[in-house]
């Protein structure tokens, strides 16, 4: 997997669209915006689960955001949960906040730096 501290970027944002469902991984530079499925792991820069995005398995991300459902790991400096999202997940974070209305089930874990143990 590529380290994801280097700060050279796709400067493009890759959208995984609402009638797209991929099984398997997805290891991309850049920012990446999910609003279908994936079945697998999510390895980028910075990632948005859009309100009708799905992802089961493990994401590492420097930023991370989910409106939609995550179920799995998530690994992330800064994890943003917003209303009405569903995560089913163990995380560990630098950074957390949870909005009101959001759904978090498993556990969480601060650490310095969560990118190293994923």
């Amino acid at each position: 997997m590529r380290d994801l501290k280097t700060t050279t970027s796709v400067g493009r944002t890759l959208t995984i669209p609402r009638t797209a469902t991929i099984e398997g991984g997805i290891d991309y530079p850049g920012p990446l915006v999910i609003e279908g499925t994936v079945l697998g792991e999510v390895n980028c820069l910075s990632l948005t689960v859009a309100a009708r995005g799905v992802i089961e398995g493990r994401i590492k991300s420097e930023t991370v955001t989910v409106v939609g459902e995550v179920t799995g790991e998530i690994f992330a400096n800064d994890l943003t949960l917003k209303s009405a999202c569903v995560v089913n997940a163990n995380i560990v974070h630098k950074k957390l906040l949870l909005e009101t209305g959001s759904f978090f089930e498993g556990k969480s874990r601060r650490h310095p730096n969560p990118l190293e143990l994923a």
